[in-house]
């Protein structure tokens, strides 16, 4: 679901692996500090989520993350959103930009009798792709001739979702979910030579394909009058890796606690606080000698309020921020991100569909180092309710 285009990126990924005390090779494949290990944990959140940096992700019947937002819902809501990434990786006075295309969701929901809603989605789940351009010599029968090397890497882990949810009654909510992740990484490199009247140029390639499951269950409890509190848990079960349909290693899919409470007792106003614990040191046998998994704390807050009407509709405004620790690094330090969110949700053809629209500003950084990166990711998504 996703694609990156990289500027050539030696000097800085040069840079990098003196700032990290590691090989030259691992931090050429890593130009981005939100792409190390198995990639960025996209989250396949709604655009409406995306605006609340995160905040509304328990809650929100459209992010396949807690199954029982979906119960009571009470019409069919078909989604879609993209959410483009453009990253700036800074160390002293180098800088280098990459920008990376997703399509994060895809969802549909229907509703059924007696508070049952079921609906099937499509999200990214880690997002690993790039390309690197280096050039160097080589030295063929005793002479030294110059090269240029090209390093691709495709790759993405998704997390296809069914789910049933239920409201018992006005106060109490449940759901379970079932999901598939499944994806590939797949890495070229491609060696051409300046003469190329003598030399031919040399590829080589490889592919590993992921395949794992996992269950999530959902509750959501009114606690009194405009307040209630949600929580979801995901317990994975194994994750492998496969060459050629050969199982190389087994890890697992990493088991995510999450919870939050909201507040809805002002008319046209929602607030909420939250928090979630993924481990993702569940994925660290299948990594590689080079890639630390760590465990990740997140916490987030955020709101949406109504705003002016457009043909007797709100437009609804969303703002949040976001604390975040990325899962992977080179190092025994970890990626942390801070995040601010803001987006518009704009009523068209009544109320039969909605355009949503998100800007989020994201700062990262390396314990231990000077590396930082800033990135801008911008959601656009549109909901139909036939």
């Amino acid at each position: 679901m996703s694609s990156s285009l990289r500027r050539p990126a030696l000097a800085v990924a040069g840079l990098v692996a003196a700032a990290l005390s590691a090989s030259p090779q691992a931090a050429l494949a890593q130009g981005s500090l939100g792409a190390l290990g198995f990639g960025y944990p996209v989250n396949g959140m709604s655009t409406r989520a995306s605006g609340t940096a995160g905040a509304f992700v328990e809650f929100d019947a459209l992010t396949p993350i807690n199954p029982s937002a979906i119960g009571g819902l009470g019409r069919t809501v078909l989604s879609a959103q993209v959410e483009p990434e453009y990253r700036t990786l800074t160390l002293g006075a180098v800088r280098e930009k990459t920008a990376s295309q997703r399509i994060p969701l895809i969802t549909v929901v229907f509703p059924a009798r007696r508070g049952f809603a079921v609906a099937f989605s499509a999200r990214g789940f880690l997002d690993r792709s790039y390309t690197t351009t280096t050039t160097g010599s080589a030295v063929i029968d005793g002479n030294t001739l110059p090269t240029s090397e090209v390093l691709t890497m495709r790759g993405a882990i998704g997390d296809i979702r069914g789910a049933l949810g239920w409201q018992i009654n006005p106060r109490f909510r449940v759901g379970l979910g079932g999901h598939i992740f499944t994806g590939d990484n797949t890495a070229s490199r491609e060696r051409t030579f300046a003469d190329t009247l003598q030399f031919g140029s040399t590829l080589d390639s490889s592919k590993v394909t992921y395949i794992g499951t996992a269950l999530s269950f959902g509750g959501e409890a009114r606690l009194f009058s405009g307040l209630s509190a949600i929580l979801s848990y995901r317990m994975g079960n194994d994750l492998d890796a496969r060459i050629r349909d050969t199982t190389r290693a087994s890890g697992g899919v990493p088991t995510r606690v999450g919870g939050a409470l909201r507040y809805d007792g002002i008319p046209g106003s929602v607030f909420s606080v939250g928090f979630e614990q993924v481990k993702w040191s569940d994925m660290q046998s299948i990594a590689s000698s080079r890639t630390v998994a760590s465990d990740a704390q997140n916490v987030y807050v955020g709101a949406e309020v109504a705003g002016p009407r457009l043909r007797g509709f709100p437009v609804m405004v969303r703002a949040g921020f976001s604390r975040n620790q990325l899962p992977f690094s080179i190092s025994a330090e970890q990626v942390t991100e801070s995040r601010i969110g803001g987006g518009i949700g704009i009523p068209i053809a009544r109320d039969a569909a909605s355009i949503d629209f998100s800007l989020q500003r994201a700062n990262r950084s390396l314990g231990g180092s000077s590396i930082k990166e800033s990135a801008w990711l911008l959601g656009a998504g549109i909901q139909i309710r036939p």
